[in-house]
C-alpha cells in the first residue's frame, strides 16, 4: 500500500498548533488568556491603565504572537527543509513503513509507532515525544479508512490509538 504526501505550510502550521497547545502547555495558555481577559476587565472596573494594559499585552502575546511565531517557523521549515520540498513516499508493508524522500530511504518498524492521534484533518503517527509523521486527510483521500485500518492492524497492542479506531 503506497501513499504519497507533500506537506504544505498550512499542514505544518496545523501540526505545530496541535503539538504546541496539547497537554499542559495548552492548559497554561488557556489560563494565561483568562488571566489577561480578567486583568482587562479589572483595569476597566478600577480605571487602572496598568491592569488593562498588562491584560491586553498578555492576551495579544498568547492569542496573536504565539500562533504568528508558529506560522513563521512552519513557513521557514517548509522553505529550508528538503523533506518538505518534495513528495514523500510511504510504502506500508508487513515489516513497517518504508519511507522514500528523493533518493533517501528509511524504514519505520511498526513497533516504533507509540501513539496515533487524529486532530483537525490529520493523523499524527508519533515515533517519539518530538518526532512524528503526518498523514493528512487530503493525502489519504478516498482510501483513508483502508490505509488507517491497515496501520491499526500492524501497530503493537500497546500503541495508543484515536478514540474511534478499531483493531482487527
Amino acid at each position: 500500500m503506497i501513499l504519497k504526501i507533500k506537506l504544505s505550510v498550512k499542514d505544518l502550521f496545523r501540526f505545530s498548533m496541535i503539538h504546541s497547545y496539547q497537554g499542559q502547555s495548552g492548559i497554561f495558555t488557556v489560563f494565561c488568556i483568562l488571566v489577561g481577559v480578567m486583568m482587562v476587565f479589572r483595569g476597566i472596573a478600577q480605571s487602572s491603565a496598568y491592569y488593562g494594559l498588562m491584560g491586553v499585552l498578555i492576551f495579544v502575546l498568547f492569542v496573536l504572537v504565539t500562533p504568528l511565531t508558529l506560522y513563521m517557523k512552519a513557513k521557514k521549515q517548509a522553505a529550508t527543509n528538503p523533506m518538505y520540498k518534495t513528495e514523500t513516499v510511504y510504502d506500508m508493508q508487513e515489516d513497517g513503513i518504508h519511507v522514500t524522500i528523493d533518493e533517501q530511504n528509511g524504514q519505520i518498524p511498526w513497533d516504533q509507532i507509540i501513539k496515533i492521534r487524529y486532530n483537525r484533518g490529520m493523523y499524527i503517527l508519533y515515533t517519539g515525544k518530538q518526532s512524528a509523521f503526518i498523514f493528512t486527510d487530503e493525502a489519504l483521500g478516498s482510501k483513508k479508512d483502508e490505509i488507517m485500518n491497515y496501520i491499526y492492524q500492524h501497530v503493537p497492542a500497546g500503541t495508543k490509538l484515536p478514540k474511534d479506531a478499531k483493531r482487527a
